[in-house]
């Protein structure tokens, strides 16, 4: 297929691959898997494969995703897990097509304006819901997040709040947006913290914020954020029912796991956090193999119903731990420490918000599964992909 008449639709479903990381699954999945086939049939695009793996991030996706393939040779899980652990991580294997596909200009544009939009959409959706107390779609009273669970809806608000962040402190926003970026970047600190529960999103939006001006003006950017920090903190504290309420949750539930009481939101996650650990000793090189979580802690749960409905440890350093043994989780963290390498080689914007994305995964994936989650795992590959592949946007103005 040529590229050239095949350029238009290509865009288009760059657009609704980066509009639906915020949106919806089945849309993320179709057009992923359209871009695929676009990577696979567009004689131009193959050229741009052979870059591809030679990138960084690319040869770390692809050597986890290659012992993943490995572990299925000394699973004791089924054939069935075991393929579908395979499944689940397919956006690791198919990095190098997602990468030539970003190495043209127009399609990471694409991609990136389709997030924005998305993650518009999103935030004016979730105000619009908390304001008028009426949940839509995943909201509840309180909890006022839209198309995804309240972790994944905050992660991609504070994504998008650190992105026009960043384009603007790198001088390549126009001055008739600034009114405009700033509007959006406090409704975004609004819903995150106001809006929409979540304990890990919050705390990270403050860090993600603070990362950003470090990397802009170095010494001089972290005092001003420990300063933004001192002054913010408090205030969203004493104004956030939502934060108050989360912090409290978190004390008044490790107390009850100190007592034995298990089944609280923090007591389970340090319920599977303990089981986790004790399969990694069991098998510490190598692990259970690929797919075996699930069946090996359910051995561990108990007869809880509550702890027997979750086969996931919420931290995927765990999770890797148990089915690879710490070479999965050397390979995990080989997958950040590339990015972060190939990040600090772009320029400005897309440096910073490689670093963020990193930051983000990297801290958010103790306490969930980010990277062995379809969602979030698609997102990270997508978004990497389209920062590092070159930049964006090169509209130059002085701040």
């Amino acid at each position: 297929m040529n590229l050239n008449i095949a350029r238009q639709p290509l865009l288009w479903f760059s657009f609704l691959a980066g509009f639906a990381i915020p949106v919806s699954t089945a849309m993320q999945n179709i057009s992923a898997g359209v871009l695929v086939l676009f990577a696979i049939f567009t004689t131009e695009i193959h050229q741009h494969i052979a870059n591809a793996l030679r990138q960084p991030l690319i040869q770390a996706c692809l050597l986890m995703y290659s012992l993943f393939v490995l572990g299925v040779f000394w699973t004791d899980a089924s054939i069935n897990d075991a393929l579908g652990m395979l499944l689940k991580m397919r956006a690791y294997l198919l990095a190098p097509l997602f990468f030539a596909l970003c190495t043209l200009a127009p399609v990471r544009q694409y991609l990136l304006a389709g997030f924005g939009l998305g993650a518009i959409m999103t935030l004016v959706l979730s105000i619009g819901s908390g304001l008028s107390g009426t949940p839509i779609i995943q909201g509840a009273i309180g909890d006022y997040s839209v198309f995804r669970t309240h972790t994944y809806h905050s992660t991609f608000v504070s994504f998008l709040a650190c992105g026009i962040a960043a384009y603007w402190m790198a001088g390549r926003l126009p001055k008739q947006w600034r009114w405009p970026a700033a509007i959006t970047i406090t409704l975004c600190i609004f819903d995150v913290f106001f809006m929409v529960k979540g304990r890990t999103a919050q705390v990270l939006l403050l860090l993600l914020l603070g990362l950003l001006v470090v990397l802009w003006q170095g010494k001089r950017g972290f005092l001003i954020a420990l300063i933004a920090a001192a002054v913010m903190g408090p205030l969203l504290y004493l104004g956030s029912s939502s934060l108050r309420t989360s912090m409290s949750t978190v004390q008044s539930d490790v107390q009850s796991y100190d007592k034995g009481d298990i089944d609280t939101s923090v007591g389970l996650r340090l319920f599977f956090h303990k089981v986790a650990k004790d399969l990694i000793k069991e098998a510490p090189i190598l692990g259970h193999g690929t797919g075996s979580y699930k069946q090996n802690y359910l051995k561990n749960a108990g007869d809880s119903e509550l702890r027997r409905s979750f086969a996931n440890p919420h931290n995927d350093y765990l999770w890797l731990g148990v089915e690879l043994g710490i070479v999965g989780v050397l390979s995990l963290v080989l997958v950040l420490l590339a990015t972060a390498k190939q990040a600090w080689n772009t320029i400005s914007a897309e440096r910073w918000l490689g670093s963020v994305l990193v930051c983000s995964y990297g801290i958010s994936t103790l306490a969930n599964s980010f990277f062995t989650d379809n969602i979030t795992g698609l997102a990270y590959v997508l978004l990497a992909c389209a920062l590092l592949a070159g930049s964006s946007f090169q509209y130059k103005v002085s701040l």
